[in-house]
């Protein structure tokens, strides 16, 4: 594909700009990041942590001293504040295997302990980035953090807890039951458009992941289904660019895949746009030519959803496209 230099819309590219800064916790000022969007938590005031798979529950009989739940999706999946809070204290510089313990007992890597009202803490363990800073303020819903496996861990999980009063702990998958909240499986306030994409999906985003990698040099079949070979191609992928190896296409894992694209680009990365495009309701050719046609496409996408409207496809219109 030919790559044009030319810079995108200036009103795109400095919400870009945030988007993806705030992804990889760097270059903006942490206050700033992640503000909440649209409750979704059953009660007022309190939200899910974060979308994924329950793994090791609190103090189980094989692990009586796990005082918390662990909850695991790709590295890089946002990590949000259940309440409204004060950053207690924040732990990072930790890496994968850091035998360290952070702010509370436990090898629990790079991490961020919130007091909140009525005597409650919740803590949240093995970031990838931590994106808040020691006494900031935050909202019920914030982005505090991105999932990681640094510490003591076997891959990308988020352990979490909740506390009352501090140190004493309660089950926090039963703390947010008793709110109308189903651990990891309510979407949070604040979540962002990138999903978390592994093995067996076969929807057109499976499609898009695999035009994507062909269109960044690797071999892939492009048949809508994420088998284990396109499971392979993503590894191979995410080695190349220095990130975590598990196959699966999160938010880090995306935003290395995505390019911008303009009219006049061509090639296998235009092909996954036109996919995406003609998944949220256009009608045009899959032919990896950037023309009128597809600039058009992106023109009404970007008009139906509150987007800068300017046909330049940054990280914002990547983002709500997917």
């Amino acid at each position: 594909m030919q790559e044009n230099d030319r810079p995108v819309g200036m009103s795109e590219l400095a919400v870009s700009r945030r988007t993806v800064f705030a992804a990889l916790g760097v270059g903006i000022g942490l206050g700033a990041v992640g503000l909440p969007t649209a409750a979704s938590a059953a009660v007022t005031g309190w939200s899910n942590p974060t979308l994924g798979t329950l793994t090791s529950g609190y103090k189980t009989a094989s692990r009586p001293g796990h005082t918390g739940w662990d909850i695991a999706n790709s590295q890089g999946t946002p990590i949000y504040a259940v309440a409204a809070g004060t950053v207690r204290d924040i732990r990072t510089g930790s890496y994968p295997g850091d035998t360290t313990s952070g702010p509370l007992p436990g090898r629990t890597g790079n991490s961020v302990h919130i007091d909140h009202a009525d005597g409650y803490f919740s803590y949240y363990g093995h970031l990838y980035r931590v994106l808040v800073s020691d006494g900031q303020r935050v909202s019920c819903g914030q982005l505090v953090g991105l999932m990681g496996t640094t510490g003591n861990s076997t891959g990308p999980h988020l352990h979490f807890e909740i506390h009352n009063p501090r140190l004493t702990t309660l089950d926090p998958r039963t703390f947010l039951a008793n709110r109308g909240i189903s651990l990891g499986a309510i979407a949070p306030m604040g979540t962002t458009g990138w999903p978390s994409v592994s093995q067996g999906n076969t929807t057109w985003v499976t499609r898009v992941i695999q035009y994507l990698l062909r269109g960044r040099g690797v071999s892939t079949v492009v048949d809508g289904y994420f088998g284990p070979a396109t499971a392979s191609s993503v590894k191979t992928f995410q080695s190349s660019k220095g990130l975590y190896v598990d196959g699966m296409v999160g938010p880090i894992t995306w935003t290395a895949l995505i390019l911008p694209l303009q009219q006049g680009n061509s090639g296998d990365l235009v092909r996954g746009l036109q996919v995406a495009l003609n998944a949220r309701g256009a009608s045009i050719p899959v032919d990896g030519a950037f023309g009128s046609v597809t600039t058009t496409a992106v023109r009404n996408f970007q008009s139906s959803h509150g987007l800068v409207v300017d046909g330049l496809v940054g990280p914002v219109t990547w983002s709500t496209l997917i």
